[in-house]
C-alpha cells in the first residue's frame, strides 16, 4: 500500500470550511456514499480512500490501487467524527464552477444555513433535473460533510459552489431568474419559458439580496393555512416541478 500523503489530522481538519477552501477537498463518510462517488466521479476526482480493513479494497477498481490507504478503525473514526464510519471515507476534490461567459440554469440560495436542508435541495435538484447550485456567502459550505451526507450522493452529480462576490453573480443572471418570495404571483402567472434559473432565500430572512425588478413567484397557501412560510426545499420543489410541467405543456397556466 502506498504511503498517505498528508497526516491523518490533515483529513481530520476537512470538517473546518476554511481547510476545505484552502485544500479543494472534501469528506464523503460511508459505504454508500462511496458506492455513489464511484458510480458518479472519474477516478481523477478521488484524493484518497481510506479504509479500516484491507479485504475492502478488493471492490474498488484498478484505476484507484494508488489512493487507498488502510488505516486503524479508530483513526477513521476521528478522521469521520461518526459513531459508525463504517470504516470507510473517501477524500475528493471539489468541482471547479463554470466560466462567467457560460453560466448554466441555476438554482442561487441566498442565506440557506441548514445543512440537512442544502442537502435535501440538492436531492431534489438532480431528481428535477437540475445540475447548478449557487450559494450566497452567508450560506452553509455546499461541501460541509453534514450536507454531503443529506444530498444521498447528488452533491456528486449537482455542481454546487458558495459565492463571495454574489453581486457579480447576480449579474450574470438578470433577465433569467424568478425570485420566490412571498408576496410574488401565482406560479401559473409566471412566463417560465423566458426564465431559467429560481433564486430562493432563506425561510427566516427571505430574498433581501435579490433585484426588485426581478419577477417574484409565491405557492399559494390554503385559505385555512396558519404556517408563516413554507420549508425553502419544498418551497423549490414546488416551484421548480410547476415550471418544468409548465414549459412541457402538461400543465396550463
Amino acid at each position: 500500500m502506498p504511503l498517505l500523503p498528508h497526516p491523518p489530522k490533515f483529513y481530520e481538519a476537512l470538517h473546518e470550511a476554511a481547510h476545505r477552501r484552502a485544500t479543494r477537498l472534501y469528506l464523503a463518510i460511508g459505504r454508500k456514499l462511496l458506492e455513489e462517488a464511484l458510480r458518479s466521479l472519474p477516478p481523477a476526482a478521488f484524493h484518497a480512500v481510506l479504509l479500516a480493513q484491507e479485504s475492502q479494497a478488493c471492490a474498488l477498481p484498478p484505476p484507484l490501487a494508488n489512493k487507498v490507504f488502510i488505516l486503524p478503525a479508530w483513526q477513521i473514526a476521528r478522521i469521520s467524527k461518526q459513531e459508525n464510519p463504517e470504516g470507510v471515507v473517501a477524500v475528493l476534490h471539489q468541482c471547479a464552477p463554470p466560466l462567467p461567459e457560460a453560466m448554466p440554469p441555476a438554482v442561487l440560495g441566498e442565506g440557506l444555513q441548514d445543512p440537512g436542508n442544502v442537502g435535501t435541495l440538492l436531492r431534489t435538484m438532480e431528481w428535477l433535473g437540475w445540475h447548478t447550485l449557487w450559494l450566497s456567502e452567508r450560506s452553509v459550505d455546499p461541501y460541509h460533510p453534514k450536507v454531503v451526507r443529506a444530498s444521498m450522493g447528488s452533491i456528486f452529480r449537482v455542481q454546487a459552489f458558495r459565492v463571495e462576490n454574489w453581486a457579480a453573480l447576480l449579474r450574470a443572471y438578470e433577465h433569467r431568474c424568478v425570485v420566490a418570495d412571498l408576496s410574488g404571483m401565482p406560479p401559473e402567472e409566471i412566463a417560465w419559458q423566458a426564465y431559467d434559473s429560481l433564486y430562493i432565500g432563506s425561510e427566516a430572512h427571505g430574498p433581501r439580496l435579490a433585484p426588485a425588478t426581478w419577477p417574484r413567484v409565491c405557492i399559494p397557501p390554503a385559505p385555512t393555512a396558519q404556517a408563516d412560510s413554507l420549508n425553502v426545499t419544498i418551497a423549490a420543489a414546488l416551484l421548480l416541478y410547476t415550471r418544468r410541467e409548465i414549459i412541457a405543456g402538461r400543465l396550463h397556466t
